[in-house]
């Protein structure tokens, strides 16, 4: 077998690499879960005790409203804690599932309700919040109303009056009514109009019938305040008035506002008002999705791939002590069914195939499974295994890594995503990593397995096991070059971008020219101008309200204690 070149780092007795560890941003926005024991609440000298209105507004894109510039809806600004960018659930299709998350403060994985069939609701183990409250404020009145019977019907047990109307305008007087009770504890209520606007014309300001139908009920929110503040005992009561969507609607954004991530995804931008004298104002904005990464770059769709042909592919096989690390950066285009979910195409790897049983010669292989990513390889004694990167966020440029370190004589393979550490899986005894095959950007033949449709760039491998620190320093870094600190041994280095039409060499600009070839003529360098390093979906929604949030600031409010048992996913946003 061909001796394989050990590299060598220079370092200078003056060179101090000074590596700061990632830093936990602290926001203040820290869960208020009170403890699990019995509360006796006693009445402020200012304030009541809580009360909530909770008014939840289909069809609602947060954007529209916001610059409909609603009057009633913009006068609780400066007592709010509000985002027009707030979320829902980018998986569900239909209000009930909407409303699933809405009332029980919980995710779709656990209330089970994806659409607008509520037959497999698993709603008694976690039940709607009405059913939470009458158990901990037996004394409480609460009301719920809706234009929905799915809504008010199937999604109000534990409520006191539960009633559907044809229209917002009898959701809008039933409310008015239920504020005139003296004993009014919890209400909410479910209005379609603005829903109905947008399916009939669009969701956006451009249709005159749903700016009118979003001022329309900005006017019914306006006369509900009115019988609020008419309360006789209003002024020594403590309300939270939630106003809020379930749901945007779809809606084609012009190619200037579009970002790529799921805050130009129209159908799943609400908006999330939290209303109470007692507080400031906090305006919650889109989250900073990271810097912009721009070029030419190549499509690896189907059956694309780019090979090292002509070159020194043993450089990329990695012996039983040989440490090592591999990084790339990564764009998932929508994929097969247009959701940005995969099914183990290989991305990056070297082995003879990739195919159900993952192949029976040892090697590595790079490769997407539903939303995250994976670094699966075998031995040449016959184990073989795979370690869990984390999910990608969509349409934007993600960076992974995998390290091979060996500590305290064993061996280890750990995954990174975007400078993350997320899990390592020991390999310890698995013998070498070696074959004759050539080291592949793109699909890799075999079966089992969908084609790709990705961008790659970027791409890095060394014959070193980099730092935690360090891989976390360069993650979102779009190049290096000699100052990086482990340079001496980098094997491989492929931007990947700022090719000319018609090039068809992938080349290394590391220190030993591998060049990669692409072994199709259908290829075309692309201009890209995304977001590196973006939060991924799941990440965005801890950034701003969503909808499995609002439960748990009610209870909050309510002064109720949070179970544990419970399993709650919202968490409790501070006017601070």
């Amino acid at each position: 077998m061909k001796m394989i070149k050990k590299y060598a780092i220079k370092v200078s007795c003056g060179l101090a690499i000074g590596l700061t560890a990632l830093m936990t941003a602290c926001n203040g926005n820290f869960e208020k879960v009170l403890p699990d024991t019995d509360y006796s609440d006693s009445i402020s000298v200012i304030y009541g005790n809580p009360k909530v209105l909770y008014l939840i507004v289909d069809g609602a894109r947060g954007v529209s409203v916001r610059d409909a510039q609603a009057p009633h809806l913009t006068s609780l600004l400066p007592s709010s804690i509000y985002s027009w960018v707030s979320l829902s659930d980018d998986e569900i299709n239909g209000d009930a599932g909407n409303w699933a998350s809405l009332l029980t403060g919980v995710e779709k994985e656990k209330h089970g309700v994806v659409n607008n069939d509520l037959s497999s609701a698993n709603l008694d183990e976690y039940p709607v919040i009405f059913e939470r409250v009458k158990e901990a404020l037996p004394e409480s009145s609460i009301s719920v109303f809706g234009t929905s019977a799915l809504f008010t019907e199937q999604l109000s047990a534990g409520a006191d009056v539960k009633e559907t109307f044809d229209g917002d305008e009898g959701v809008t007087a039933a409310v008015i009514d239920a504020l005139s009770e003296d004993d009014a504890t919890f209400i909410t209520a479910q209005f379609s109009g603005v829903d109905e606007a947008g399916a009939a014309h669009t969701y956006d300001l451009s249709s005159p019938e749903y700016k009118a139908a979003i001022l329309a009920f900005d006017d019914q929110l306006g006369s509900i305040l009115e019988a609020l503040q008419n309360r006789p005992e209003y002024e020594s009561e403590n309300w939270l008035v939630v106003v809020t969507s379930s749901s945007g609607g779809p809606f084609t954004l012009p190619e200037e506002e579009n970002d790529n991530t799921i805050f130009s995804k129209p159908a799943f931008n609400t908006f999330t008002v939290f209303y109470s004298r007692q507080y400031g104002q906090r305006f919650i904005g889109k989250p900073y999705l990271g810097s912009r990464f721009q070029g030419d770059f190549v499509r690896f769709q189907g059956q694309r791939k780019a090979q090292l042909l002509q070159g020194d592919n043993s450089v990329y096989d990695f012996a039983e002590d040989q440490e090592f690390t591999i990084e790339l950066k990564v764009k998932k285009n929508p994929g097969p069914d247009n959701n940005y979910k995969f099914y183990y195409p290989a991305v990056l790897g070297k082995r003879s195939e990739w195919s159900s049983g993952w192949g029976g010669s040892p090697g590595w292989t790079i490769f997407l499974e539903d939303r995250f990513w994976m670094f699966n390889l075998r031995g040449d004694d016959g184990d073989v295994g795979q370690v869990r990167g984390a999910d990608l966020a969509d349409a934007t440029w993600n960076s992974i890594a995998v390290s091979c370190v060996i500590r305290n004589g064993e061996r280890f393979v750990r995954t990174y995503t975007n400078g993350a550490y997320n899990g390592e899986m020991n390999i310890t005894g698995w013998g070498n990593i070696i074959n004759d095959f050539p080291l592949t950007m793109g699909y890799l033949q075999g079966n089992g397995h969908r084609e790709p449709d990705v961008y790659l760039s970027d791409v890095r491998i060394w014959r070193y096991p980099l730092p935690d620190e360090v891989i976390s320093q360069f993650a979102c870094e779009t190049y290096i070059d000699a100052s990086h600190p482990f340079y001496d041994y980098l094997a491989g280095y492929w931007p990947v971008y700022g090719g000319a039409e018609g090039d068809t060499l992938i080349r290394d600009e590391g220190p030993l020219g591998n060049h990669l070839r692409l072994s199709e003529d259908d290829f075309s360098w692309d201009l890209l101008n995304e977001f590196i390093c973006a939060p991924s979906t799941a990440d965005l929604g801890n950034l701003v309200p969503g909808t499995a949030d609002i439960p748990a600031q009610l209870f909050s409010w309510l002064k109720i204690a949070r179970q544990e048992n419970w399993q709650l996913d919202g968490r409790v946003w501070l006017d601070q």
